[in-house]
């Protein structure tokens, strides 16, 4: 049944490395067998998000010094919105553009109440956070 061959390709086939091998699974209902692999490395991340989404919101200048003045350089960022989709957009688009560098502070797209204390630990941590509009909210604290 089909159920068994979603669980056999979630629980028993390896997530193939970037830039290694890919994976072959024979599927015996196809002829041909079903190939898994990832882009080499040295290539730009995956990324399935419209840019347009933080381009319409912040403009070049403040894009380049997020990224190359604040993420590059391990500092603490916090990006707040008032639209959930929107904060966790942004955060992902913002990590993608440090390539070919990676994040190497916590990071948490999207930030909720019992985590609050995370801000205050020293060093860098790059959040984003939910304005929901309340005043005892979290973005208020």
């Amino acid at each position: 049944p089909l159920e068994r061959y979603i669980s056999h390709l979630l629980l028993a086939v390896p997530i193939p490395k970037p830039g290694c091998q890919c994976i072959l699974l024979p599927l015996p209902a196809i002829a041909s067998p079903m190939v898994l692999n990832l882009p080499p490395a040295k290539d730009l991340p995956l990324l399935d998000l419209p840019c347009h989404r933080l381009f319409s919101c912040l403009d070049v200048p403040t894009v380049v010094t997020i990224v190359l003045g604040f993420l590059a350089l391990e500092r603490k960022v916090i990006i707040m919105s008032s639209y959930p989709s929107l904060v966790s957009d942004v955060c992902e688009i913002l990590r993608t553009l440090l390539f070919p560098f990676e994040l190497c502070a916590p990071y948490v797209p999207r930030l909720t109440s019992p985590f609050m204390s995370c801000l205050q630990f020293p060093g860098a941590i790059f959040v984003g956070i939910h304005d929901d509009g309340y005043d005892d909210g979290l973005a208020a604290t």
